[in-house]
């Protein structure tokens, strides 16, 4: 796993095996946030509510993908791989292409878009700290695949995330399931990072929350463009008691790269 520098913006080491911080490239993202009433909001005009160090920046633009899962959403998104491959001419008449469309339909709604057809809080519980303990909890080398939202592109990688509790505790495999949701998009590494770690806060209301992102291989970095094959990339989203405390969260970032 690569060294990290612990400002809180995306990290890439440029070719996936040196990490030499004066070699690095840190460019400026966008922090993320939920509205308050279980969307996110997105966008460039940034908003930022300093009397609340729990929430991050606001995006402007809303989010209207949706999962229906009918026939008719189905019928679409294979009319229109039909459509894709129909104007590179290719054989209709090769086995290999004749059901192409459906299967890449199917898919879409069933693995690599189905986080828009999935809600955390249908697929959670939560447990009241019947300890009082404000100990860490962290899970780390989750697997997580999703699609570049810029290219469709698929990238992948692995997942950390750490919480401190307040009143509430979660399972520790739920934290990933909610990565997987989030992930399960058309998206962005910054943006499932975000979300992840916005969606934990409203649910457990922690003391804070950290959702770091590594090792992670954009295949339209890797594949077009530029070809970096060996390049990989980091982000980190905190919330709470993290954006607060740069010891602490140096600490957890210490023990996510171990």
């Amino acid at each position: 796993m690569c060294a990290l520098k612990s400002n809180g913006l995306a990290v890439s080491n440029g070719n996936g095996h040196n990490h030499d911080d004066n070699n690095r490239r840190t460019p400026i993202t966008l922090p993320i946030q939920s509205n308050g009433n279980g969307k996110i909001i997105s966008g460039f005009e940034l908003l930022h509510d300093t009397n609340d160090t729990k929430r991050s920046s606001v995006e402007v633009f809303p989010q209207t993908e949706i999962l229906t899962g009918d026939t008719e959403q189905f019928g679409k998104i294979q009319k229109a791989v039909y459509d894709l491959l129909d104007a590179f001419n290719v054989n209709w008449d090769d086995p290999n292409y004749t059901d192409t469309p459906k299967r890449v339909a199917k898919a879409y709604m069933e693995y690599w878009a189905s986080g828009y057809g999935r809600e955390a809080e249908d697929e959670i519980t939560t447990f009241p700290n019947t300890t009082a303990s404000g100990d860490l909890v962290l899970v780390k080398d989750m697997k997580y695949y999703s699609l570049c939202s810029h290219h469709l592109a698929p990238f992948h990688g692995y997942g950390a995330i750490a919480y401190l509790p307040g009143e509430n505790l979660l399972g520790l495999s739920k934290l990933g399931r909610i990565l997987d949701i989030f992930a399960r998009r058309f998206q962005l590494q910054e943006r499932i990072g975000a979300q992840t770690a916005d969606k934990i806060m409203e649910l457990l209301n922690p003391q804070g929350v950290m959702v770091m992102l590594y090792d992670s291989e954009h295949m339209c970095m890797s594949s077009r463009g530029v070809q970096l094959h060996e390049a990989n990339t980091t982000t980190v989203a905190t919330r709470g008691i993290f954006k607060e405390d740069a010891d602490l969260r140096r600490e957890v970032l210490t023990m996510m790269n171990r």
